[in-house]
């Protein structure tokens, strides 16, 4: 017998609010590294870390998605992925669509990972290798 739900509804699925998890991000690296991908920009560095939430499932106007789906974000590739800056993120998805997908992919892997080795997350059998 299966502990899913039939049918499966990712969208009714719960989020995760942390707050350990938002001040986690405070001076962590960026870990999306996107910006400069964009002519003329860079990352900003760890001082303007937050998280950043991803264009995944829940994430809809006035609402953000889980903050499990968020990775640690400079201000610049914030504000490009989850902020006001609709000219950097349309010109992104047209010229490098795939490789902002890894990045983003990418960058949540990284910040589980950090997230497990500071203890934010935990995993009962997890081994730390």
């Amino acid at each position: 017998m299966s502990d899913f739900p039939d049918p499966y509804r990712p969208h009714m699925l719960p989020k995760v609010r942390s707050s350990l998890i938002m001040s986690t991000a405070e001076a962590a690296p960026c870990t999306l590294r996107i910006a400069s991908f964009v002519p003329g920009r860079q990352c900003w560095g760890r001082d303007t870390t937050v998280i950043t939430h991803l264009p995944v499932w829940g994430k809809g106007k006035s609402t953000k998605c889980t903050d499990m789906a968020g990775a640690f974000g400079c201000a610049a590739c914030h504000a490009i992925i989850d902020g006001p800056d609709k000219a950097a993120r349309e010109y992104l998805m047209k010229n490098y669509g795939s490789a902002i997908f890894e990045r983003m992919l990418n960058g949540l892997t990284e910040t589980h990972a950090l997230l497990i080795q500071r203890g934010v997350i935990i995993i009962p059998d997890a081994q730390l290798i």
